[in-house]
């Protein structure tokens, strides 16, 4: 897999590097700037870009803005923000991901490996703002006060396109416990569709 890295802070940038190289990837460049990534990749082509929101010369939205319509690699967000405005608006433009900064050592790893093979991946806070932004949508209490730690745990999971027994396992329940929960889920939002739809119908609102 090949990496390629825009921050404008070198300390981070090293820090990608020394993940990346950990993991057996290959870092192929870096750019401090918008411009300098957009330029790189007018010759140059990697697997995935990561990109930070906040550089010097534009922001990650209009670097993503900028490279809309073009083929260009997968994109996966990592940033100091859990705005979820700035969430929305790099999922409308085709980021493949976003992890917040003070998480990026923990799921680094898994999403980049998920993304490569063509999967999404959000990391907990922002899979928090998610949910709680289409609750608020929907003037519904925010996800924690009503959903169980299980029920959020599967929430989370079928977000990033679990299916029922990777469910099962990575959360070493029964197919009866989670059929039990989604019943509970449906129960607490007061809806009566498969809970799959009431994933679709977040994923699918930002796209709208």
């Amino acid at each position: 897999m090949k990496v390629f890295v825009t921050d404008d802070h070198d300390a981070v940038v090293e820090g990608f590097k020394v993940l990346i190289k950990s993991y057996g990837f290959e870092m192929v460049g870096f750019s401090k700037t918008g411009q300098g990534l957009i330029n790189w990749l007018n010759v140059n082509t990697c697997d995935i870009v990561i990109l930070d929101l906040s550089l010097p010369d534009m922001s990650g939205i209009e670097v993503l803005k900028k490279l809309s319509g073009k083929e260009i690699p997968k994109f996966i967000v990592v940033s100091g923000t859990s705005d979820k405005e700035l969430i929305k608006q790099s999922i409308i433009l085709g980021a493949k991901g976003f992890v917040c900064k003070d998480e990026v050592h923990l799921v680094l790893r898994e999403s980049l490996e998920k993304i490569y093979r063509g999967r999404k991946y959000f990391s907990h806070s922002v899979m928090d703002t998610l949910i709680s932004k289409q609750l608020e949508e929907e003037k519904i209490v925010t996800m924690e006060s009503i959903l169980s730690p299980k029920e959020v745990q599967t929430l989370r999971l079928m977000m990033n396109d679990f299916q029922a027994h990777q469910i099962c396992e990575e959360m070493n329940i029964t197919k009866g416990t989670l059929g039990k929960v989604y019943q509970r889920i449906r129960n607490k939002l007061d809806v009566k569709k498969n809970i799959g739809f009431i994933i679709l119908a977040i994923k699918h609102k930002f796209k709208q």
